[in-house]
């Protein structure tokens, strides 16, 4: 069956010749790589009136080529299949995309196939034109996630993302590829995850759904004390990782503007810290090294860390809780920057800086020296 046959199914809206076109073993897959673009530029609702079909059929069907094609390892074509299909991925429905009908798992599924396949080549530092292409798929497969995760916070369907990207992430957290000498391991959830979180923050701002998508986020990818000691969850260490190379960047830049994302991303992604002496702890680990840090620390800007939590009643007992959380957790994570011999000399250092009363530099300084002061308290009382 050649292309005008494509464009006659079309025209005369046969939902069954083209669902025999679509499954035939005999269709060549330029044919059909042409049929899913043609169908791939209407929404869905369009196709279902215009053929009587339901979208996650079409996708059931371009699944089953792009399975046979990947086995098969016809790349230029897997290559073609998945461009047609980015290139008209807004024309798709969210709840396509998300919802639980096996097609974002489909997808994820790909991503992780395709990525095993590449890193081969990758950990043996293979050189061959497979290589690249697995790597050009891998591209359009990572801009595919990212899409649907962006589409998905900002049309208020983060529950159904994190759903399913949490059960592929479970179904796949010990999954690596060995190079052929045994000295290096890659873990598939180190990549899965920095492709989540360079969309997350880049897009959490602007989501509707800004301040209630931490009750779908998987607590077990936070950053507690208890995860990050859990042998077994790699994602709240990754989490971290993640976390301190957004936020340090940010920390960095010299602007007098409130940054309220990283305060709100902040306080979620360690929900057991007191935000603001949580904040300041931040801006003084990554104020820029040297003689002058506990200075520099003090007169650079203070962009977040405004805002503590929500306390009911009892309400005095919880922060001293947070307080303890959050310095048991700054001891554990900057075990170098704040040994006990570190905090006397910051302390000491605070008491000799001298600056206007009542200016904001003073203000600073009184609180970065009470703060290292109960700190250095902690410090003796837990045996940190």
């Amino acid at each position: 069956m050649l292309l005008p046959q494509i464009f006659h199914f079309i025209e005369n809206k046969s939902s069954t010749d083209l669902k025999s076109f679509l499954l035939y073993k005999e269709t060549k897959s330029d044919d059909v790589s042409n049929a899913f673009k043609e169908l791939w530029q209407r929404k869905d609702d369009e196709i279902e009136k215009e053929f009587s079909i339901k979208p996650i059929h079409v996708f059931e069907f371009f699944s089953h080529w792009m399975d046979q094609l990947i086995k098969k390892n016809e790349l230029t074509l897997v290559k073609e299949y998945l461009n047609n299909f980015l290139a008209y991925i807004n024309n798709r429905s969210i709840v396509l995309l998300v919802w639980p009908n096996g097609t974002f798992l489909k997808i994820l599924e790909w991503h992780f196939r395709i990525w095993e396949k590449e890193y081969i080549f990758f950990a043996n530092k293979y050189k061959s034109s497979e290589r690249m292409s697995y790597r050009e798929i891998y591209g359009t497969l990572n801009s595919i996630l990212q899409k649907i995760e962006e589409r998905a916070f900002k049309e208020s369907q983060s529950f159904y993302f994190f759903e399913g990207f949490k059960e592929h992430a479970e179904k796949h957290k010990k999954k690596f590829v060995e190079s052929e000498d045994k000295s290096k391991k890659y873990y598939y959830i180190n990549y899965l995850f920095d492709i989540f979180y360079q969309k997350f923050f880049e897009v959490i701002e602007s989501s509707p759904e800004r301040y209630n998508i931490w009750k779908f986020f998987p607590e077990e990818w936070k950053v507690t004390k208890n995860n990050i000691t859990d042998t077994e969850n790699d994602i709240s260490r990754i989490s971290l990782n993640k976390f301190f190379t957004w936020a340090g960047d940010r920390i960095l830049q010299e602007q007098e503007i409130i940054d309220r994302i990283l305060d709100d991303v902040s306080r979620n992604i360690f929900p057991e810290v007191e935000p603001v002496f949580w904040a300041r702890i931040l801006f003084f680990v990554f104020s820029p090294d040297g003689e002058d840090k506990v200075k520099l620390a003090i007169e650079r800007p203070w962009t977040f860390g405004y805002v503590g939590r929500v306390i009911g009643f009892s309400g005095e007992h919880k922060i001293e809780i947070q307080i303890k959380n959050t310095f048991e957790l700054a001891f554990s994570l900057f075990r170098t920057e704040f040994t006990k011999e570190n905090l006397e000399k910051y302390i000491s250092i605070l008491n000799e800086l001298k600056y206007e009363k009542e200016s904001k530099e003073e203000n600073k300084r009184k609180r970065l020296l009470a703060m290292f002061e109960d700190m250095l308290k902690y410090q003796s009382s837990f045996n940190f």
